[in-house]
């Protein structure tokens, strides 16, 4: 067994004892993630009623009987299935595909494309922006790599200790797929924080600006560049949180002030290059930031979303993202 499965096993005994909803059974593979025909028809869901979500999140205090032990067993743990594109992640070894077929979701067969690059926190929006290519006639390429971020930075690789020149490679290989796709849009996604250089090396806010504004002056002419604000970042699970008591959901809730990363960089990249930064906080929190907003899990672990919430806000994305969509070519 292996290490993974041995977690999920644990995992699975601690929670089907901390919650009691429709029995425990196996976790259903990609429970919380989407593939690229499902969902096709489904409305987008308007920053307004999102809003509303938010804040009635915050009284919530009882699981919504909608949310099975099975997805709070999937969304317990940083488990990559949960958020990857499936097929589509390469190995940390490797810096390019020869075959991008799996990584195109949306309208396949569109002659309109955009391109979703950065790390996991990239990969982790995947469905969202599935579900906007669907709904607005867009070839969707995920070009996402975990830890390697769409700043035009050399990273460091935690788990190989050094510098990460697969991602160099990949940066390369990725700037030279986007101009032969054709990309008109660029959606740009990653993990805000500092320490992705490696040890005893903090990458500061304008670090980021940096790189970012290197990586979009470096696209094709003419190309839209949408930069993705970072989530929260919960002290811990809150699906661990939730299962430990689902009577009482407002104690997972995070003080906004201690879990919304700094945005500056991104912010900063976007206004000096005239591009658009996202702003996503007021989708995630209000003065606290809830574990479950309209009766879904938003985290899976501490660093990713759940699928599921990623499609229920497409919509928002969507909204700002809608001059671009429908412009003509």
């Amino acid at each position: 067994m292996t290490r993974r499965a041995t977690a999920k096993v644990v995992a699975a005994v601690s929670l089907c004892a901390a919650v009691m909803v429709g029995g425990c059974q196996a976790v259903p593979e990609r429970s919380g993630a989407a593939t690229s025909t499902e969902s096709e028809t489904v409305p987008a869901v308007s920053t307004t009623d999102v809003l509303a979500a938010v804040r009635a999140a915050t009284a919530l205090r009882d699981l919504p009987p909608t949310i099975t032990s099975d997805e709070l067993l999937a969304a317990s743990g940083d488990y990559s299935d949960q958020w990857s594109v499936e097929d589509c992640e390469p190995p940390l070894e490797v810096g390019r595909l020869d075959d991008i077929g799996p990584c195109i979701l949306g309208d396949t067969t569109s002659n309109r494309t955009m391109a979703l690059i950065g790390d996991s926190a990239a990969s982790m929006w995947h469905s969202a922006f599935d579900l906007i290519g669907k709904r607005n006639g867009w070839r969707v390429l995920a070009l996402t790599k975990s830890n390697c971020g769409p700043a035009a930075l050399t990273y460091y690789q935690w788990q190989l200790k050094r510098a990460y020149t697969e991602c160099d490679d990949w940066q390369d290989w990725r700037m030279e797929t986007i101009g032969r796709e054709k990309a008109e849009i660029v959606v740009m996604a990653g993990w805000h924080d500092g320490g992705n250089q490696g040890p005893g090396r903090d990458t500061t806010p304008q670090i980021w600006r940096d790189g970012l504004v290197t990586t979009i002056n470096e696209l094709p002419a003419g190309t839209k560049a949408y930069l993705l604000g970072g989530i929260p970042r919960p002290a811990e699970s809150p699906s661990e949180c939730v299962a430990a008591d689902p009577t009482d959901l407002t104690r997972c809730a995070e003080p906004a002030s201690q879990a919304l990363p700094v945005q500056s960089g991104w912010s900063g990249a976007a206004e000096i290059t005239g591009q658009t930064f996202i702003d996503v906080d007021p989708w995630f929190c209000t003065e606290i930031c809830p574990a479950v907003i309209a009766d879904q899990l938003v985290y899976s672990g501490r660093f990713h979303l759940t699928g599921r919430y990623a499609r229920y806000l497409s919509g928002p994305i969507e909204e700002i993202m809608a001059p671009s969509l429908r412009a003509q070519p």
